[in-house]
């Protein structure tokens, strides 16, 4: 209590912690399952949270005082975390996480790119059969809003109509090609999201013992700076142990 008070002096507050929460993923992994991103987010800012307390306990040291070796049984798993850091940023799996996947979503963004431009063309090369000069999704298809009495003019797929029925939503025969290209590449986009997440997952399949003992140790120090703080806000002394059977009270 009195090292975690000199600490807490000379250093300030240690960095909170943030070891709850994930236990049931790391159940999951240990099974061999797939942790989704939120859930291996909160792995990264566990490990996180270890190694700034690691970093402050390691500033510690200087006060030569045994409290900051501490850090020594900690361990923050770096090559996890950083991959996992690598690999998901801002809620998804990023782009460049794999080079299949960066191909994948630039060929994503092309048939989509290509999509619109052929739904252009047809608004274009359409447009007195139209009620509007505008594209707009319907039911996961791209259309253009064909006037009813037009029905059968523009060749392609209908996906909706108006409230009124006055307008037919097509989606032209040229844009379905892009939009079947599209899905497929989804599919082959979404099969590798999955294959990420399961390589990350089985990284943490074999650290469950680590992160029970960092739980262990994070806690435990907690508890002892909690122990600081009060000794700050009480203005406490450290008693002297005697062997004498008395109790010698001092300015109290």
């Amino acid at each position: 209590t009195t090292e975690a008070r000199l600490i807490l002096e000379k250093y300030g507050n240690p960095p909170q912690t943030a070891m709850q929460g994930i236990g049931e993923s790391l159940q999951i992994a240990g099974k061999g399952g797939c942790l989704d991103v939120g859930q291996l987010e909160e792995v990264a800012v566990v490990l996180t949270a270890v190694r700034r307390m690691q970093d402050f306990l390691k500033r510690c040291k200087q006060l030569d005082i045994s409290l900051p070796y501490y850090e020594e049984n900690l361990n923050s798993l770096d090559d996890i975390r950083e991959e996992i850091n690598r690999v998901i940023r801002n809620g998804r799996v990023d782009d460049y996480a794999t080079k299949d996947l960066r191909n994948l979503r630039s060929a994503m963004e092309r048939a989509e790119e290509q999509m619109r431009e052929k739904a252009e063309i047809t608004l274009r090369t359409y447009r007195n059969y139209l009620s509007d000069q505008f594209c707009t999704m319907k039911n996961g298809y791209l259309c253009i809003p064909l006037k009813k009495e037009y029905k059968g003019k523009v060749e392609g797929i209908i996906a909706d109509k108006s409230s009124t029925g006055s307008t037919l939503f097509v989606e032209p025969a040229g844009v379905a090609r892009y939009r079947k290209e599209l899905e497929n590449l989804r599919i082959d986009e979404e099969n590798e999201v999955l294959r990420i997440l399961y390589t990350l997952s089985a990284l943490l399949a074999d650290v469950g013992d680590v992160f029970c003992e960092n739980a262990r140790i994070m806690g435990k120090l907690d508890f002892i700076f909690a122990r600081g703080k009060l000794s700050l806000e009480l203005n406490g002394t450290e008693p002297v142990i005697v062997t004498e059977r008395k109790i010698s009270i001092q300015e109290g």
